[in-house]
């Protein structure tokens, strides 16, 4: 008889085919895959370049800030934002300066007011035309630009205004006291020039060194407007309130009418007549305040009487027939000349005589 056996029951210790997904591979495709955002959150944060509003307006206000500021200092402190300034000196090279007034002192001299301004804040130049002016008497280069020939003047007055921010600018004059001469090109070239009108000078020049106190009194002698530097000098040691300097000037004219500077020179003897003693001297009268009659042997003694050649000087200047009576003429240039005239004949020195 057959025996039935039943079917065996697999082991559970045997190996079966897996039914699950297999395991991801490391493909390139795979590596490249952008990675998934993590939250919400995440997605709506805003860029790290945003700025806030406003950030292009608040540099933009602080740079034209800075660039007024910058602007302002440049008005305030330097001359950079200013037109250029005009009519200034030169003691190197002729430089343009406008005739602001011409006022008649009597029938052929007139009084000549010409610009001479300054910038506000001083160059070396400027530093260097004080510097010439402190030296002693100075004298200005005038040139006729239509012929091209020049001559030299000293004024007789000298003056610097206060600073005009607004023109970045001191605004000032210098006065000149010219004659009229027939055959004089330089002088008839300044009386035909009309106020507004530009003339080239060039300046200032030493014409004679002076300090404070170095001589015990100064002698002058003077003709027509050889008085200029005369002025200048008396003026500027009077000023000086360090200066005891004595003045004795002779001031010889045609008539009490050609006395030139007489309000301004009577009016410092006025006021300080211990230091400046005048005598004018007139070719013909009437008369009220000169004698009448010529630098000689008499008047000019009569003025250095109690010369001192040690402690004293003379000053002569005035057309050529005064000069050649009284020293003897200069020759062009540097030199003084010999030493002739009334003064030699006094028994002067030629080392206590200057000649302008």
């Amino acid at each position: 008889m057959a025996r039935y056996s039943a079917p065996a029951t697999p082991s559970t210790n045997s190996v079966t085919p897996s039914t699950e997904a297999p395991p991801a591979t490391n493909s390139a495709a795979d590596s490249e895959a952008p990675p998934a955002t993590n939250s919400a959150a995440d997605s709506e944060a805003p860029p790290h370049n945003k700025r806030p509003p406003g950030t292009y307006a608040i540099w933009a206000m602080e740079a034209i800030g800075a660039t007024s500021a910058f602007l302002y200092y440049l008005y305030l402190y330097t001359d950079l934002l200013k037109p250029p300034v005009t009519d200034c000196l030169n003691p190197v090279k002729y430089s343009p300066h406008t005739l602001i007034n011409s006022t008649p002192l009597t029938s052929d001299t007139t009084l000549f007011r010409f610009r001479t301004n300054r910038p506000r804040f001083d160059s070396d130049t400027e530093k260097h035309i004080d510097e010439i002016i402190a030296q002693g008497v100075w004298s200005i280069d005038i040139k006729d630009h239509l012929v091209q020939t020049y001559r030299t003047y000293t004024p007789v007055d000298y003056k610097i205004g206060e600073v005009d921010d607004e023109r970045g600018l001191r605004e000032g004059y210098c006065d000149f006291v010219v004659k009229r001469y027939a055959n004089g090109s330089l002088s008839r070239f300044l009386h035909n020039t009309r106020v507004g009108d530009q003339v080239e000078m060039r300046g200032p020049h030493v014409s004679w060194p002076y300090t404070a106190n170095t001589y015990r009194r100064v002698y002058m002698v003077a003709g027509g407007t050889g008085i200029t530097p005369m002025v200048q000098l008396i003026k500027r040691a009077i000023a000086d309130p360090s200066d005891s300097t004595k003045f004795s000037l002779l001031y010889g004219s045609t008539t009490e009418d050609d006395i030139l500077c007489r309000e301004q020179l009577d009016a410092i003897a006025e006021q300080v007549p211990e230091r400046l003693a005048i005598e004018y001297l007139v070719d013909q009268g009437p008369a009220t305040v000169a004698r009448v009659g010529r630098p000689d042997t008499k008047s000019v003694g009569r003025l250095v009487e109690g010369f001192d050649q040690t402690k004293d000087v003379v000053l002569v200047c005035g057309p050529d027939a005064m000069m050649h009576a009284v020293s003897g003429t200069r020759p062009i240039g540097p030199a003084q000349g010999p030493l002739r005239g009334v003064l030699r004949d006094l028994g002067l020195a030629p080392h206590s005589v200057f000649k302008f």
